[in-house]
């Protein structure tokens, strides 16, 4: 008998939907076709990347002489994005010469090195950029002159929510998309979206970093290693990818910090740490100790607990430490094996309070050579 898979049936009946960078490309189409029609237009069509072409309904005109305004409401579909149900709205004005595009209110502008913009520059990205081009191209007069100014009410408020902070885009989201669709719930798009931090540390001159799994392990990293923030790279359940990728972009030596939990896994050899693709992480530590001792206290302590973070806390007080560095050096040896040792990797453990319970020599060794 044929099986299908939940997770297939399950993504064919997801709605698709559209970026930021789509939304703003209509928006300026319509726009743009309003200044020099003179009509009110309520529903634009616009180009995407691939060559297909979408319709969307538009809100919130606002006429001058010299400039027209609205909106689009962004639909991401069934995707969990932040900036679902917003308004990505554009400004067309009249001017001399050619399409330039600008942000204004509730679009960041970049104030770090490495990103997609330069320093100083809306997060207007490339793509966003083109396509706004080529469809207010098509929506005015052969020779005419416009500039686009891209805003979005609630982009402010709404960027909390998002990276944008972290990666030193301040006051507002950005217009990005490469193909102007948002596919829902997409592992790519996530993965894509911690890319730009180990590229942001690289252009600050931090060719060591820290990867964590998430908040606390940044935290641990920056208080208790002394790494600077921008040197601290969020990976989350992505421990291979993410890998990969600071050997491709140049990173030299990488700390491995974040929860017993987490990191148990990766000694196991595991780099996907979501919890749906490992075993349970108690079940890690003990077949992981198993191997590295023949005394049986170790193992009756396991025995009597359900979770990492207890295995962690009760070893450390049964004065069997040595058993957590032994994790973070099998963790270490188990990336290095994964990247074919190109790079520098040590591994240091942390609880829930963010003590480090655990090191390895390797890392001690890449936190006290790093100079800050």
């Amino acid at each position: 008998m044929r099986t299908v898979s939940r997770v297939s049936v399950i993504n064919k009946r997801l709605k698709k939907g559209y970026t930021t960078g789509t939304c703003a490309a209509a928006a300026s189409a319509a726009a743009a076709k309003m200044l020099f029609g003179g009509e009110d237009v309520w529903r634009i069509e616009v180009e995407l990347p691939g060559g297909s072409r979408v319709e969307f309904d538009v809100v919130d005109i606002e006429k001058t002489v010299e400039s027209v305004g609205c909106c689009i409401v962004k639909d991401a579909g069934d995707d969990p994005d932040v900036t679902h149900g917003m308004k990505i709205c554009a400004r067309v004005a009249r001017a001399q010469a050619g399409i330039t595009i600008t942000g204004g209110e509730g679009i960041g502008t970049a104030t770090k090195p490495g990103l997609a913009v330069g320093v100083g520059e809306p997060a207007i990205n490339r793509v966003p950029r083109a396509m706004i081009t080529d469809n207010v191209s098509q929506n005015i007069p052969d020779g005419t002159g416009v500039e686009v100014t891209i805003f979005a009410p609630e982009g402010t408020e709404r960027a909390k929510k998002t990276f944008n902070a972290r990666l030193g885009i301040i006051g507002g989201i950005s217009i990005l998309g490469t193909t102007g669709i948002v596919r829902p719930m997409s592992l790519d798009s996530l993965k894509a979206s911690l890319i730009p931090q180990v590229d942001i540390a690289l252009a600050l001159g931090y060719k060591t970093i820290a990867l964590v799994p998430g908040n606390m392990g940044a935290k641990a990293a920056e208080s208790r290693l002394k790494f600077p923030p921008d040197a601290i790279v969020q990976m989350s359940n992505f421990v291979g990818y993410m890998l990969d990728y600071c050997v491709k972009a140049g990173v030299e030596k990488v700390v491995l910090l974040g929860h017993i939990g987490k990191l148990v896994k990766v000694a196991a050899g595991h780099f996907d740490t979501h919890s749906g693709k490992t075993d349970d992480p108690v079940e890690l530590m003990k077949k992981l100790i198993r191997n590295e001792t023949k005394d049986i206290a170790p193992m009756t302590y396991m025995i009597k607990v359900n979770t990492a973070e207890d295995a962690a806390l009760g070893l450390a007080k049964l004065g069997y430490s040595r058993m957590l560095d032994k994790i973070a050096e099998a963790a270490s040896a188990q990336a290095r094996d994964y990247v074919d040792g190109n790079l520098e990797i040590g591994t240091a453990i942390t609880v829930l309070s963010g003590e480090i319970v655990a090191s390895d020599s390797a890392s001690r060794k890449i936190v006290k050579d790093a100079a800050w």
